[in-house]
């Protein structure tokens, strides 16, 4: 059994929660606030493999049974959840990791946009749809439709050494002549590629490249969001997170290590073309040697919603920290409809146009 923790107000006894864009609690009853004391140390990189040597992977972890302080109710979280609210007394909780099996986070980013601001955003969002039905853009969001959720991340640093070969082409005009529809004899320039073989090492460093963490949220939506601004991160503090719900993490090291692997490739690949020059490039083969490798696990701020429009649930995504949206939006059957008897109408006119003058 776990007990949980609560930050209970001073004043009247209710619990705490975050006010997002401060660094401070509020009661959200009797409006008291209490400052969160600034940290202590700076969030550290982690030697990757150190880590990797020393610490297995948890098995597949049973569901917490939580033991509520406020009302001494016992309820049940699932493993992938950190905080959240007891159903009985509605009080913030936050679940403590358990070290022994899982990474702590090394930071965290706390909310800036609040729930008001989330949701100027998200109109803003919806509004700038143009192929949007217009009654989803009157409607506005229900309380049970959105929530606010800090995800966990994996950031990774990386030195690359990467070997390869491959091809340099470059490109000469030539002459060649050619028969018309007519039937006449004509010349023409033509672009041809030379190709010679490449080969050589380059060498890219990575700073912060960022992996989800959890398969609990729209990785398409998530992996999108590409306006986080790392530096703000402060050292892991348990109050940022009441009022909120917590992510842990079940994309494990290793796997986040792959995925960051994965993101590596293109800039690899781009430093490579720009080794073998030329007016065109081919890369036959590459291997890759990773050294200097460090991480940190960082929660980050997501607002999570999701409304049901015409029988299908529609997800988005709003960065807490920034405003950014990212999700999808249902398209106006009729506006589509318009659109394209618009276009049949204008195309039709330019074709009568062009046939009457010829």
């Amino acid at each position: 059994m776990t007990d949980i923790q609560r930050f209970p107000c001073v004043q009247c006894g209710a619990v705490l929660e975050f006010a997002a864009g401060s660094h401070a609690l509020k009661c959200p009853y009797c409006g008291a606030q209490q400052g969160i004391a600034p940290p202590i140390r700076e969030i550290e990189e982690r030697d990757l493999l150190a880590t990797l040597a020393n610490h297995a992977p948890p098995a597949m972890e049973p569901d917490n049974v939580v033991h509520c302080n406020s009302c001494a109710a016992e309820f049940v979280l699932p493993p992938h959840i950190e905080s959240s609210s007891c159903p009985f007394c509605g009080s913030n909780v936050v679940v403590p990791a358990k070290p022994e099996s899982r990474i702590l986070p090394d930071g965290v980013m706390p909310f800036v946009v609040d729930e008001r601001g989330m949701r100027e955003r998200y109109r803003d969002w919806i509004g700038s749809r143009f192929w949007a039905p217009n009654n989803l853009k009157s409607r506005a969001l229900q309380k049970n439709e959105v929530k606010g959720i800090y995800v966990p991340y994996w950031t990774y640093d990386a030195f690359t050494t990467t070997a390869y070969t491959g091809q340099r082409g470059e490109d000469y005009i030539e002459q060649e002549s050619y028969t018309d529809s007519q039937g006449n004899r004509q010349t023409r320039s033509v672009t041809k590629t030379r190709w010679y073989p490449a080969s050589g090492t380059v060498q890219v460093p990575f700073d912060d490249v960022l992996v989800l963490g959890s398969t609990h949220v729209p990785t398409k939506y998530a992996d999108a969001m590409n306006t986080w601004q790392l530096q703000h991160c402060v050292s892991y503090e348990p109050a940022y997170l009441s009022g909120f719900s917590a992510m842990r993490y079940d994309v494990d090291l290793t796997e986040g290590f792959e995925a960051a692997k994965r993101k590596m490739v293109p800039p690899i690949e781009q430093a490579i073309r720009y080794d073998i020059g030329g007016d065109r490039q081919m890369i036959s083969w590459m291997e890759t040697e990773y050294s200097n490798l460090t991480f940190k696990h960082l929660l980050l701020p997501i607002w999570s919603g999701a409304y049901r429009y015409n029988n299908r649930i529609w997800n988005f995504l709003v960065n807490g920290q920034t405003g950014e949206v990212r999700g999808e939006a249902p398209v106006s059957p009729w506006k589509v409809a318009i659109a394209v008897i618009l276009g049949l109408i204008i195309i039709g006119t330019f074709l009568y146009l062009m046939d009457k003058s010829g």
